[in-house]
């Protein structure tokens, strides 16, 4: 089954709106075992998505599924633009506008005139009902091709693609994939590829994608067969090991609060440039109450000493980024909230503040346990939002691993 994507809207290509959509269809669709083999932006104009709708024609796709332009105002033109290439005339919907106008009224508002233009449906086609806004859709068969139009606002394109289009899909008898997510941290993406490569070019048969952000790469394996997407998977543990901390969705900090309640071991945090991310980042997993006992975001030098204990000596002897600051921290944080694990980050996240002996990036983080307490070093780069996330990833994954460990 050959899907195209056909993004529609300025916003998406001034950057002013990341395309989520089209990542969220594909991902979908590939799931039931769809070939997403082309995904376009356009602008809100009449010309490119003409001409991007004949390009995608001429390639012969099953379905071609546009969001985006079906709004009330003067921008939104995809409505009548697919009207007008299909060569079908529209006609005013009485009754979908007196369910709008009594809609409206509800919250107390009057309709706008402009809203007129989304009662406006096709003599030939079929309209798609959205059942959570007021932007409806159409369909339309040229030759071969399903031609599919949904709104651009997110939570309306999902709940449609949810209840009309992935059923319709479906309805041609799918044989979904077997896909597979290895959620890896902690080894970058080039090292991983040299590490794996032996493996992924033994003739398994598999497809293998690589995404790489800032918290690790994810591996992602997909075959029509489930064996096979077991052999290579168990091959990819062998490897990589506890690099490798979850599989689908699941995040770092999710694995950290089930391994602390399997284990029955509990965390408190001290931060300073990381101002408590690591602490947020537990706190966004329901149940982490059992685990995460508390944190303290310790940002000057005052807040240092009053509120976790550090030393006056060993800010002036040593300086607030440091690992002896960083090794106080964690100790008397883990002693403060009397709890198994201490976790500590101090550092210069920039894009000032460094100096030739203390240069931005450079992080310490300590974990302080029962048996002790270890700080390592860490030199990242000047963008200070990738250095404050990149410090709490590093923490959580040290934090993980002790957990397996211990």
């Amino acid at each position: 089954m050959k899907i195209a994507i056909l993004s529609i809207g300025n916003e998406l290509l001034s950057g002013d709106t990341i395309n989520t959509n089209a990542g969220w269809i594909g991902r979908k669709l590939t799931e039931i075992g769809c070939d997403i083999f082309q995904q376009i932006t356009v602008p809100d104009k009449k010309v490119p998505i003409s001409n991007a709708l004949n390009q995608l024609i001429d390639l012969n796709p099953d379905f071609i599924i546009c969001t985006g332009g079906l709004g009330p105002t003067e921008d939104d033109i995809t409505r009548q633009t697919l009207f007008d290439f299909v060569g079908t005339e529209s006609k005013f919907d009485e009754d979908y506008w007196q369910n709008l106008t009594e809609r409206f009224k509800r919250f107390g508002i009057q309709i706008p005139e402009s809203n007129r233009n989304q009662a406006l449906v096709p003599v030939d086609g079929n309209v798609i009902q959205n059942p959570v806004g007021s932007a409806r859709g159409s369909k339309f068969k040229m030759k071969d091709t399903t031609l599919i139009s949904l709104p651009g606002v997110p939570a309306e394109m999902k709940a449609m693609m949810t209840e009309s289009i992935i059923p319709m899909i479906q309805e041609k008898g799918l044989i979904p994939k077997c896909i597979r997510t290895l959620r890896t941290t902690g080894i970058p993406e080039s090292a991983l590829i040299e590490k794996i490569a032996p493996v992924i070019e033994k003739d398994h048969g598999c497809d293998i994608g690589y995404y790489p952000s800032l918290f690790g790469v994810d591996v992602r394996i997909s075959h029509a067969d489930l064996q096979p997407v077991d052999s290579l998977s168990k091959d990819l543990y062998g490897i990589l090991g506890v690099s490798i901390y979850s599989e689908g969705k699941e995040s770092i900090e999710e694995v950290i609060v089930q391994l602390g309640k399997e284990k029955n071991k509990t965390i408190s945090t001290a931060e300073s440039c990381t101002g408590g991310l690591v602490g947020h980042r537990l706190t966004e997993v329901p149940g982490s109450s059992d685990v995460y006992k508390g944190g303290l975001v310790v940002y000057s030098n005052e807040s240092k000493i009053e509120m976790v204990g550090v030393g006056k000596g060993t800010l002036e002897g040593h300086g607030a980024v440091s690992a002896e600051t960083a090794e106080s921290m964690a100790y008397n944080v883990k002693n403060k909230f009397v709890s198994d694990y201490g976790i500590s980050v101090t550092g210069i996240a920039g894009p000032t503040g460094g100096t030739k002996e203390k240069p931005v990036g450079l992080v310490y983080i300590g974990l302080a346990k029962n048996d002790g307490v270890k700080v390592k070093e860490f030199r990242f780069g000047n963008n200070r939002k990738r250095n404050k996330l990149r410090s709490s990833q590093v923490a959580l994954n040290w934090l993980r691993l002790s957990l397996l460990n211990d």
